[in-house]
């Protein structure tokens, strides 16, 4: 017999004050009820409804101001690129646009490459490009790849713009990504994410590090990814 889970008491206080908040209760610029009104409400102590408040915060859905209180905010959208499905399959084409900085080139691997190659590889050489991509034309992220040149006919003559990497491949190609590793490290972006991103010089950003293995032996893809989450957040289901 499954047992009946129930979810922690400040996991219901957030799904409620979202559930509010998104439904039009509370309006944007609006002051939520304060932590000692909340503890009334429901019954509960003020650690449980600060958890919920920081949730909301994180997600943003609300500010909080010191002496004022909780302020309702625009929540920033989800960005789902933690998956080795890609950008375009994480958000979706429709508020997509992507522009090439660079297009497809062939040039030997970078003498300090940040990942360890194979022979095959080295001796293969790779592809580069480099792209913006840009949701609701605010630049998000943008991305410098490199994919080992290996039964790549005519890949630099592909166009790239508004269209996915990973669906290229597959469609022309028939190579799948098969498994992933991905760092992720909060650094402060230098002159150059800064202007292409359109944020000022040391504001934080998400830089990643990929390396995707792919159907074909020997056939890795490998990416940068500087990601400005000031409007949107990264999420993945698990």
């Amino acid at each position: 017999m499954k047992k009946n889970i129930t979810p922690p008491l400040y996991k219901k206080l957030f799904e409620d004050l979202k559930v509010q908040i998104e439904a039009g209760k509370y309006q944007i610029g609006d002051l939520l009820p304060s932590e000692n009104d909340l503890c009334e409400l429901y019954h509960t102590t003020r650690p449980t409804v600060r958890q919920a408040l920081s949730e909301l915060s994180t997600m943003g859905y609300i500010v909080r101001k010191h002496g004022k209180g909780s302020v309702v905010s625009e929540p920033r959208k989800g960005l789902g690129i933690l998956s080795i499905k890609g950008f375009t399959a994480g958000i979706g084409e429709k508020t997509l646009r992507t522009e090439i900085l660079q297009k497809p080139i062939k040039m030997a691997w970078p003498s300090a490459f940040y990942d360890e190659l194979s022979s095959v590889e080295k001796e293969a050489g790779c592809i580069f490009l480099s792209r913006i991509r840009i949701v609701n034309n605010l630049p998000i992220l943008f991305e410098e790849t490199y994919i080992t040149d290996l039964n790549l006919p005519r890949f630099i003559g592909r166009n790239l713009e508004n269209k996915s990497l990973f669906k290229t491949l597959s469609d022309f190609y028939n190579v799948e990504i098969k498994e992933g590793k991905q760092k992720i490290l909060a650094i402060s972006a230098n002159k150059n994410v800064s202007e292409l991103l359109k944020i000022n010089i040391n504001s934080p950003v998400l830089h990643m590090k990929r390396r995707l293995k792919t159907n074909v032996a020997d056939l890795v893809i490998y990416s940068h990814l500087y990601c400005n989450t000031e409007n949107y957040f990264l999420e993945d289901g698990f």
